[in-house]
């Protein structure tokens, strides 16, 4: 007897699944005056949700890969080959890479003339004018800069934030690669105040690369310096204004650098 009920039971809840799997997969069935509605659920149950995120992800994916493109087609930088008049302004470490960096203005055409200015630092250079004095004389179109060798040890960088404006200020609107300092010990953050304030591809990080030093285990060597201008040289296509930086042969020979020296005590 239990049997029996349990299999009506059974027989009339499938009877209702059926019905409503049939009402719910049909289009809209009309009775007389009513009209009974399709289900909702039918294009939720037919449909691969899986797929559509794949495809949607898929799309994105190609966007992204679209805008990256033309990002890279928009900051393309060419070579900028026309003659250029370069000044290079710094402290100590600049009598070295002076003597590499006139080979190759030398060898590409370009004139040269350089400043060393010892014990100098952002703040001597940011209180005067002296840059832009020197960029009048020279008549320089292109600047490169070396300072803050002077202030790795400084805790407050950002202290000297107004000096390095200063100095980009007094370059103007000419482009300049600012050549960071060769640290032999960590510094308090002046890399990253430089390349922060440096226009995107003006700052070249010199910390973190190898160099033989002198006996002060401070000053690259003059051949140390060389092969320092060397990979800022091959690095140019990518700073923020690239000029012609062929590698300059070994007949080049020596290169006057045009270098101006001031003394540590000058204002």
């Amino acid at each position: 007897m239990k049997k029996s009920n349990y299999a009506g039971l059974w027989l009339l809840l499938a009877t209702a699944l059926i019905i409503v799997l049939t009402v719910a997969f049909s289009d809209d069935i009309s009775l007389g005056s009513y009209t009974i509605k399709k289900a909702p659920f039918r294009e939720s149950l037919l449909t691969d949700h899986d797929a559509e995120a794949r495809e949607a992800a898929q799309q994105d994916s190609i966007l992204a890969v679209r805008r990256e493109e033309q990002e890279k087609r928009e900051k393309e930088v060419h070579v900028d080959s026309t003659s250029q008049s370069i000044l290079l302004i710094g402290d100590s470490m600049t009598l070295n890479l002076a003597y590499r960096l006139a080979q190759y203005a030398k060898h590409n055409g370009h004139t040269f003339h350089s400043v060393n200015w010892d014990s100098s630092g952002t703040v001597k250079w940011g209180k005067s004018r002296h840059l832009e004095e020197f960029i009048k004389e020279y008549g320089a179109t292109y600047v490169f800069i070396s300072l803050g060798s002077n202030e790795l040890y400084i805790k407050d960088p950002k202290s000297h934030l107004k000096y390095i404006e200063s100095i980009l200020e007094q370059v103007g609107d000419r482009p300049y690669v600012w050549i960071g300092p060769p640290n032999w010990k960590e510094d308090f953050g002046i890399n990253d105040l430089l390349e922060a304030t440096c226009v995107p591809g003006g700052f070249f990080r010199s910390a973190g690369m190898e160099f033989e030093r002198k006996k002060d285990g401070i000053h690259p060597t003059r051949e140390a310096s060389a092969l320092w201008i060397d990979s800022i040289a091959r690095w140019m296509p990518k700073s923020s204004h690239p000029i012609i930086m062929d590698t300059p042969p070994d007949s080049i020979g020596k290169v006057s650098p045009n270098v101006k020296y001031m003394k540590a005590t000058d204002k």
